[in-house]
């Protein structure tokens, strides 16, 4: 047997254990099929060597101290999120594996980690494959993991009330991704009350700042509407596959095409996979023609916004329920910036 197919079977069996001991109580029902699919299809692609590399220099980061998460696609794996290396339950959050690893040009996905070392940068003493990049995190961003190294027996609960509340008030100074003016304003407007939402609003930011010129056409200012129709990449993929008979593999090839700005990319992808609105389907293949459109003007990837919104989330969960915790770690990442 090869070292790569040991190493592979032995993150079936870290996975399997995981499926126990998180759903210990028999809800594993909806993760159990959700791995193996991903695991067959990273067999069928041939990625089983990438996954062990990257399993390998994550379980190294974390022997060294580092606290660590997947950002971008690889919040979607399900392996991933079992060995405690994504914060995102891709069944409570929606996200397909698929996101990650059907890349375009078929070689292996780039898995992106965010890192807060316990004492100085392990990762660049540590053989890093090419298929992991590794990020600091910001000040904001490593509020919440200092305080859970000081605190690592208090649970964070997903979906405290008096949190959001806190949230919507746009009382969220040193949170990340929630502290600046625009985004305060847009709390109260939108009143996020989920995961869900904040990654919404986050998207809605990220386009203010990359793409004014395409946030400046809609209204932020009315009600609590959203102020733009969010397309995630996720949900593309998922209606091509299932409304569009696209098979998984080219779904995500069918997204890269669409983002990149025209008409005429999402004409042709539609054209090779003989797309057309019938008689039987109408209402379901028109709704599918009108989300690639938009997918042509603007797309992202959810898996990497609840990711971030996960992270916002705890610090504000801190905030209200730990705050002499949170203040001492606000106090130091202002050292940080002090000192550099």
């Amino acid at each position: 047997m090869a070292v790569s197919d040991k190493a592979f079977n032995a993150i079936v069996e870290r996975c399997r254990l995981a499926l126990q001991l998180k759903y210990e109580h028999g809800n594993e029902s909806q993760e159990r099929p959700l791995l193996d699919a991903e695991l067959r299809l990273i067999q069928r692609r041939g990625f089983q060597e990438a996954l062990g590399e990257i399993v390998e220099f994550a379980d190294q980061l974390l022997d060294h101290g580092t606290t660590l998460h997947a950002i971008g696609a690889g919040g979607s794996s399900v392996i991933l999120f079992l060995l405690g290396f994504s914060d995102v339950d891709p069944v409570r959050y929606r996200t397909h594996f698929q996101r990650l690893w059907c890349t375009s040009n078929g070689e292996p996905p780039t898995v992106q980690f965010v890192v807060l070392p316990a004492d100085g940068n392990p990762w660049e003493d540590i053989p890093r494959p090419p298929c992991v990049t590794v990020h600091s995190m910001t000040a904001l961003e490593a509020i919440p993991a200092l305080v859970c190294r000081q605190l690592p027996d208090v649970p964070v609960r997903m979906a405290e009330k008096a949190v959001f509340a806190a949230i919507q008030s746009g009382d969220t100074d040193g949170i990340f991704q929630l502290e600046t003016e625009p985004v305060r304003s847009r709390l109260s407007k939108m009143r996020p009350s989920s995961i869900q939402d904040l990654a919404t609003l986050t998207v809605v930011e990220q386009i203010r700042l990359c793409h004014p010129e395409i946030a400046e056409t809609f209204n932020v200012e009315h009600e609590q509407e959203l102020p733009l129709p969010i397309v995630f990449q996720e949900t593309i993929m998922e209606r091509l596959h299932r409304q569009g008979r696209v098979p998984w593999d080219e779904t995500y090839r069918f997204v890269q095409a669409a983002v990149k700005g025209t008409a005429g990319h999402v004409n042709a992808m539609k054209a090779e996979f003989d797309l057309q609105v019938d008689q039987d389907h109408a209402a379901e293949d028109e709704g599918l023609l009108n989300q690639l459109t938009e997918a042509s003007q603007w797309a992202v990837c959810r898996a990497h916004h609840v990711a971030n919104a996960i992270t916002s989330y705890r610090a504000a969960y801190y905030r209200t329920f730990h705050r002499q915790a949170f203040e001492n770690a606000l106090q130091r990442v202002s050292d940080w910036d002090r000192a550099h």
